[in-house]
């Protein structure tokens, strides 16, 4: 066989390993794309006539500064609902509301808790309880809230269903949580509503200190409210959530796969399928860098208008300024004239 001959083969040899080698790389990263968006066919999205971004409030007088700030967070609105029912559009109040700010470059996340008692302008409906926004006009009316108050620019959201926390927390095997005597002392009747509601049959944690404890016992210790705020509550709703984030990181994949089944029926939200790509291709670069509440600066006490219980920002301008500088590190914000406004009529109205 001459040399040209061997030469030509092994040429023809070598492209097609090379074509071959390109065909199973593409059916690798065929599989798991094709994977993904199945099971996200599990999850409940948001119609256009249900939550239309074009009707999410956003305020048009934010200083150039802010909008540049903004464009390196991607920032999501978390609901947790207490629905009875299953519904997790609309009726339910929200029973939590988080912002999460994702810092695109670094992917650093920051949650912050919004208290649910806080008095915020729901557009349409004047002043009242964040929590209510929800109920009023499900995930787009409670954005429009968020963005309108906090000068954000919120337009994705996810909302999930309290029961669905303690499926989750036993997919990756149970967290481990402090707790107090106090809050021993209301854990148990909550882990028997629990049961009651999702159909479990967890135990009684059996006394305070630090423990390993079950779904339904980690999601009781979340609603716990009455002996001390909802300022405490909130905290221990991003303590819970924390601690699941980081376990799931380092869980296998079939633990991860467990989650997903679990989760993703009892999540409803805008994001497309493409949207959570994103979000899923990044999961174990995300660093939650750090949990707040907000206000910072608050005040309890009553509207004069139907004399409910109220958090108030002290003042919400301020507040607002704050909030700016601890997600988006920037020192510089300045609240738009709506944000003034409403942090005015406050003021005229309560004193803070």
């Amino acid at each position: 066989m001459s040399k040209r001959r061997k030469k030509k083969r092994s040429s023809k040899t070598k492209r097609w390993g090379i074509i071959f080698g390109i065909e199973l790389v593409l059916i690798l990263i065929l599989i798991p794309v094709v994977f993904v968006y199945a099971k996200l066919s599990l999850i409940q999205t948001a119609s256009a006539s249900d939550v239309d971004k074009a009707n999410i409030v956003i305020n048009n007088d934010v200083d150039a500064t802010t909008q540049k700030a903004l464009k390196g967070y991607r920032n999501i609105a978390l609901f947790g609902v207490d629905s009875r029912d299953g519904s997790l559009q609309t009726g339910a109040r929200s029973d939590s509301i988080m912002v999460i700010s994702i810092n695109q470059e670094t992917k650093d996340v920051k949650i912050t808790s919004i208290y649910r008692d806080t008095c915020l302008k729901v557009p349409g409906y004047g002043f009242t309880k964040a929590t209510h926004a929800y109920a009023y006009g499900g995930a787009e009316l409670s954005m429009s809230m968020l963005n309108t108050n906090l000068d954000l620019d919120i337009t994705e959201f996810a909302t999930v269903d309290f029961g669905v926390l303690a499926k989750i927390i036993d997919a990756v095997g149970g967290i481990d949580l402090d707790i107090s005597d106090a809050e021993y002392s209301l854990i148990n009747p909550l882990i028997d509503e629990q049961n009651s509601v999702t159909g479990s049959d967890s135990e009684y944690i059996s006394g305070p200190g630090y423990q390993h404890v079950n779904g339904t016992q980690a999601t009781a210790y979340a609603r716990i409210r009455k002996i001390d705020s909802d300022f405490k509550r909130a905290e221990r709703q991003r303590i819970v959530l924390s601690k699941v984030f980081e376990k799931a990181k380092s869980a296998n994949i079939g633990t991860l796969l467990n989650i997903i089944d679990t989760i993703l029926p009892e999540v409803y939200t805008n994001m497309t399928s493409t949207d959570l790509i994103s979000l899923a291709k990044d999961i174990f670069s995300y660093n939650i860098a750090d949990q707040t509440g907000w206000p910072f600066e608050k005040e309890t006490g009553s509207l004069p208008s139907d004399g409910l219980s109220y958090v108030f920002a002290d003042s919400l301008e301020q507040n607002v300024k704050e909030l700016h500088e601890y997600l988006f590190d920037n020192e510089d914000f300045t609240p738009s004239s709506t944000v003034s406004d409403i942090s005015y009529e406050l003021y005229c109205e309560t004193g803070y």
